[in-house]
């Protein structure tokens, strides 16, 4: 009978429109940049012999770096959906239809101002991470057009906010040379998930050319396979077992290369990347659990999707 109501009743068509604003956000891309982050504190409690592992302890400055990280990328979202119609979505046919263009620039330009604001109260370093975001993302949308050197940009960026700001409030641990061994594999890991999200955006693409054995993928399957060497002789059980839990799913769309078997190559590892950090971080649970839920709520009864899911419909 609950879950009668929430699928069926008529109500919820009146109620989701509200939620268009929030989703306008982009907030679904949150479970991709919250990774490097978290990857930043982890790394460094665990370079630091801290052991991390169900970190309960609740920070206030931590929630203000996600929250004015999340606001900068929300901008880089919205510019995205305004400037290329390739990114609009359904949600973006409703929202035209409620604001002028130019709210949505004085939008960006909000959150922009907000995201840096709560920055501020965070770190000077974590304000001049946010800077350098916003300035690597405008250099990369007008000069580069292969989306993996801002993703590469991005990521290095996101994962200093979260080491910075761990070494201020708990280490006093510096990035040095040697890191960089450690931190290798999580880069190889998140750049191989944009590689699948790439390759699944180009799939019905007619003019991008994808096929079974295509090195494409092969290159995910090799950073995936180095990731999880890298992260077995550095004795890291959180890279190790994401990339051996997840490398199977990319010799599926290898060999096989169905539609489902690249949609399985990306959701299925960013889910087990996310559902292990929660392991050290269970706060994330909360949230991604939320997000998961109003998201699902709001494509059901909006457009009528079943949206995000794990069910990959077979062909």
């Amino acid at each position: 009978m609950f879950k009668k109501f929430f699928r069926d009743h008529p109500i919820h068509k009146k109620i989701v429109p509200l939620f268009d604003e929030f989703f306008f956000f982009n907030p679904m891309n949150y479970y991709f940049s919250w990774l490097m982050i978290c990857v930043g504190v982890y790394l460094n409690l665990f370079l630091s012999q801290l052991n991390p592992q169900f970190l309960f302890s609740f920070n206030f400055g931590y929630l203000l770096l996600f929250l004015g990280l999340s606001m900068i990328l929300s901008s880089f979202y919205i510019f995205n959906k305004i400037y290329d119609v390739n990114e609009r979505d359904e949600n973006f046919k409703h929202i035209e239809t409620k604001y002028s263009f130019e709210k949505f620039e004085l939008l960006i330009k909000i959150l922009i101002f907000v995201g840096l604001l709560l920055l501020l109260f965070v770190s000077i370093i974590n304000t001049i991470v946010g800077v350098l975001l916003i300035i690597c993302f405008g250099i990369c949308k007008k000069y580069f057009k292969n989306k993996l050197i801002y993703y590469f940009i991005e990521s290095c960026l996101l994962f200093f906010s979260g080491w910075f700001y761990t070494k201020k409030i708990i280490t006093s641990r510096f990035f040095s040379l040697y890191d960089i061994i450690f931190l290798l594999p999580y880069f190889l890991f998140y750049l191989s998930l944009y590689m699948s999200k790439i390759n699944l955006d180009n799939y019905s693409n007619k003019n991008f050319k994808i096929k079974k054995f295509d090195w494409k993928v092969l290159c995910t399957i090799i950073l995936v396979s180095v990731s999880f060497y890298l992260g077995f002789i550095n004795n890291d059980p959180l890279i190790s077992i994401i990339s051996i839990t997840s490398i199977g799913f990319n010799f599926y769309s290898f060999f096989r290369f169905y539609k489902k078997d690249m949609v399985r190559s990306l959701i299925y590892p960013l889910a087990l990347f996310n559902i292990f950090l929660m392991t050290i971080f269970p706060y994330l649970f909360i949230f991604h659990f939320i997000l998961f839920y109003i998201s699902k709520y709001y494509h059901w009864h909006r457009f009528e999707l079943h949206y995000p899911t794990f069910l990959v419909d077979s062909e």
